[in-house]
């Protein structure tokens, strides 16, 4: 995405927030800050402390703990002592908290209701659809800029760390045994060195120092046309589910278009569905046949997406 539309979406994201008053106490019907309306609906779930509370809400410790001892001097939350911890606290609400809480939902509720009665059903759902998506970005970014990952092209000292997570991901997804795919591949030691020759690329995403996975994109050996192949997608244990793998899908398809492909193809495994709903995502589309000549028999899901 090029600085404009970054700059378009955030302006339409600035409207939204002003819409929805987050800027304003009158917003709730309360007089509640947006803040203390949130910290309502959080202990609502669940009695929490302050550092999760901080966590859940995004925001840091010291505004936490500011606004939880007015709202608790206002009879609005109730402090408790941890029963396994006597030095921890955690809060929950007042009688009066759950009745201000009522309100709350109650005004937000109904002018959500009068904003969706503009819309379709049709496009209430693609609301909800969008809204969620963009959440789970959101979150994901939140979450990897706070680990402070970094994606760079891989060095010769990443050989060893990225090797031991191809390995470990088919064991962990109990596919050791299969033949005819990129585990026995002679190459898998040393992707530096071949991840070197033109049009080639390898990227390997890293925390404090530590590699977390990584993904590579070479010619289509075999293949007369712009085509180049999705290679060795692998993520640690510990980075799935943080969108890593989304963001180095993106980042080879922007770099393969830079390069002057005008496909990307790739074969996988339908044991691996996290890995194959991702690609559909990017709007990769399944071939009846395998492409090329990659070496991995194994494979039985074939996919290609038009770069240009």
């Amino acid at each position: 995405m090029d600085l404009s539309q970054i700059q378009t979406f955030r302006a339409s994201l600035r409207e939204l927030v002003r819409e929805l008053g987050m800027l304003s106490r009158k917003s709730s019907g309360t007089g509640l800050s947006p803040l203390q309306s949130h910290i309502l609906i959080e202990l609502d779930k669940a009695p929490l402390g302050v550092t999760e509370l901080a966590r859940k809400l995004g925001c840091e410790k010291a505004s936490i703990s500011r606004t939880i001892r007015g709202m608790t001097e206002n009879a609005l939350l109730e402090r408790r002592q941890d029963s396994q911890d006597g030095r921890a606290s955690t809060f929950c609400l007042t009688p009066q908290g759950t009745s201000l809480l009522a309100q709350i939902e109650e005004n937000a509720n109904r002018f959500i209701d009068q904003a969706l009665e503009l819309a379709s059903e049709r496009e209430c759902r693609d609301f909800s659809r969008a809204i969620q998506g963009l959440n789970s970005a959101l979150k994901n970014a939140r979450s990897q800029r706070e680990q402070e990952i970094v994606i760079t092209e891989i060095a010769p000292d990443d050989n060893s760390a990225m090797a031991e997570i191809i390995r470990q991901s088919f064991r962990d997804n109990k596919i050791e045994h299969l033949e005819g795919v990129s585990l026995h591949d002679p190459e898998l030691n040393n992707l530096y060195q071949t991840y070197q020759q033109p049009g080639s690329r390898y990227w390997v995403a890293r925390a404090n120092r530590r590699v977390l996975g990584g993904v590579g994109i070479a010619p289509l050996a075999g293949s007369a046309e712009k085509t180049c192949e999705m290679q060795k997608l692998f993520l640690s244990a510990n980075a799935l589910g943080t969108g890593l793998g989304r963001r180095l899908i993106a980042l080879s398809l922007q770099e393969a278009r830079r390069l002057g492909y005008d496909y990307c193809y790739l074969e996988t495994l339908s044991e691996l569905q996290s890995a194959v709903q991702l690609y559909e995502k990017f709007g990769f589309e399944y071939l009846e046949t395998p492409q090329g000549n990659t070496g991995h028999g194994g494979c039985d899901l074939f996919m290609q997406l038009k770069l240009a």
